[in-house]
């Protein structure tokens, strides 16, 4: 922080301590301090101002001091940069102290004056805190973050990763201001595990520091197509299989197609040799339904799967197993004769249906009952 006006000696050359700039702003203790002043001869002065000297001090401690600085024309200025370093944390009230006297002929005259702009540091006690981060993409690639939570900067910093306390991979990175941070990529798709550990080191203020963490990579799996529940019927040398082509993986899939590819066994048929699924979300399925001609002693059936996983095409095949298939009568059930009374209870000789016969009985029994009645009323 900077206030004040410069103060002028009375009667004294148009000098004026124009402005100081601090840098860094928040030093901490022990850390370099630039202070740039700069020193103004105001237009229209009629002489050359010549700088003796300034100095940072205070009233009673003087920090540094540059000698024989430089002459001023009048509407010029000049702007010289003091190093210092601070000892102990707080406020500190500086001056910024500069010594000048206007020249005659040529030459300084012999009164030099003391201009002064007062100047407010703040100056922090040392804190390093790091800490370090990742993430995973669905590449498998690993993004480590190493952030400075401190006020000292990070030198000479890396970030090293490690599975079962062997590393595996090692990267530096830039410098690492206050409140700033610096991320590399490792390659994790081999990493036997997903718990890796990580390592970022730095120097700060001189010593060598280290932040470790351990972190679960969550790696996602990327969408698999898988068929399941799979239901195959055998007519003769036609196959009919029914089921479910289910996402194994943790990423959708797009534009599954099933289909049972033409071989010299296996002859897919006409318009039902393939199955257009579409899209399945991760952890879902679809079903699906095709239908083959298959030569005899044919004991499996391949089934290719192709798809769209993060923008790439994959193509598998599944074999399907006949000897679980069902198999199913050529004959339908409505097909069969219907079943004819016999002594045994399977059909007769005479080919005469059982229920008839039974009414005809039935009637001629009624009807003698009747005529008996009959004769002997007379």
């Amino acid at each position: 922080m900077i206030g004040g006006v410069t103060a002028v000696a009375a009667n004294g050359p148009a000098v004026n301590v124009s402005s100081v700039n601090v840098t860094p702003t928040d030093p901490t203790v022990g850390e370099t301090v630039t202070v740039e002043v700069t020193i103004s001869n105001q237009e229209g002065s009629n002489s050359i101002v010549d700088v003796s000297s300034i100095m940072l001090r205070t009233t009673s401690e003087h920090y540094e001091r540059v000698e024989d600085v430089g002459a001023i024309a009048p509407g010029g200025s000049l702007t010289i940069p003091i190093t210092t370093s601070f000892d102990s944390a707080g406020e500190k009230n500086l001056l910024a102290h500069v010594s000048a006297a206007s020249q005659s002929n040529g030459s300084r005259t012999s009164h030099l004056r003391a201009y002064y702009r007062p100047i407010t540091i703040d100056v922090e006690a040392p804190e390093i805190d790091a800490g370090i981060a990742a993430s995973t993409n669905n590449s498998g690639e690993t993004t480590v973050t190493l952030t400075n939570y401190g006020n000292v900067e990070l030198t000479d910093a890396e970030i090293r990763t490690a599975v079962d306390g062997t590393q595996r991979d090692q990267r530096s990175t830039f410098d690492i201001t206050p409140n700033e941070s610096e991320s590399v990529t490792f390659d994790t798709t081999n990493y036997d595990s997903d718990a890796v550990t990580l390592t970022g080191a730095y120097t700060a203020r001189g010593e060598r520091h280290e932040v470790t963490r351990t972190v679960d990579l969550n790696r996602q799996v990327q969408g698999e197509i898988r068929l399941t529940s799979v239901e195959v019927t055998e007519r003769g040398t036609a196959i009919s299989v029914d089921g479910e082509a289910a996402n194994i993986g943790g990423t959708d899939v797009d534009s599954v197609l099933v289909r049972i590819p033409d071989s010299e066994t296996v002859s897919p048929a006409s318009g039902a040799g393939e199955f257009f699924v579409g899209s399945v979300d991760a952890s879902e399925f679809a079903t699906f339904e095709l239908s083959s001609s298959v030569s005899n002693g044919t004991d499996t059936l391949p089934i290719e799967l192709t798809y769209l996983v993060d923008n790439e095409r994959i193509t598998t095949t599944q074999t399907i197993d006949l000897s679980t298939a069902s198999p199913v009568s050529p004959e339908s059930s409505q097909d069969r004769p219907a079943a004819t009374a016999g002594g045994d209870g399977s059909a007769g000789s005479s080919g005469l249906p059982l229920i008839p016969l039974i009414v005809g009985l039935l009637v001629v029994v009624g009807g003698s009952g009747l005529l008996y009645r009959l004769w002997n009323r007379e």
